[in-house]
């Protein structure tokens, strides 16, 4: 759409959106023009927090995934690129994750895990968001399997019990 401004013979703004034309005397376009101002800057900081927050999120998340079994790590590392491999590693407190991840990986993966985890030391807050979202369905995805698969060992241990 074609949005163009211009001043009319009387003084007044003439706002074109498309065909459409708005009349606007200067005090409305003075209003007009501090209500977009304020919401662009508003929404910088609205963006900031939730950013923080996502992070925040990923980063406890990441952090109890270096807490759970290696079967869960088995199910979901193959499916994921390597750059989301590398983002929840560096998002994980300490080396855990790192090394849970090198552990259930093939000789072969793992070598190219580890040049993919050295060659990407610099990820943004915005690529780990990015990478993390994507994840966040395959690692819920697995730790459903793996849950039922846990279940179902319990329920043939209780048998065997009885």
């Amino acid at each position: 759409m074609e949005i163009s401004a211009r001043r009319g013979d009387d003084g007044a703004y003439i706002l074109q959106l498309g065909n459409v034309e708005f009349d606007l005397p200067e005090d409305v376009v003075d209003a007009l023009y501090e209500v977009v101002d304020q919401r662009l800057h508003h929404a910088e900081n609205l963006d900031d927090e939730n950013l923080k927050e996502k992070i925040t999120f990923y980063h406890n998340l990441a952090t109890k995934i270096a807490g759970i079994d290696d079967r869960l790590v088995q199910k979901f590392a193959p499916k994921v690129s390597a750059e989301q491999l590398v983002t929840i590693a560096r998002l994980a407190e300490g080396d855990v994750l790192y090394n849970k991840i090198l552990r259930n990986l093939s000789r072969q993966n793992r070598r190219q895990f580890e040049d993919d985890y050295a060659h990407m030391d610099k990820i943004t807050e915005q690529h780990a968001c990015y990478h993390m979202e994507q994840m966040v369905p395959l690692i819920k995805q697995a730790a459903a399997e793996h849950k039922a698969l846990q279940d179902e060992i319990r329920q043939e241990q209780v048998g065997e019990l009885e």
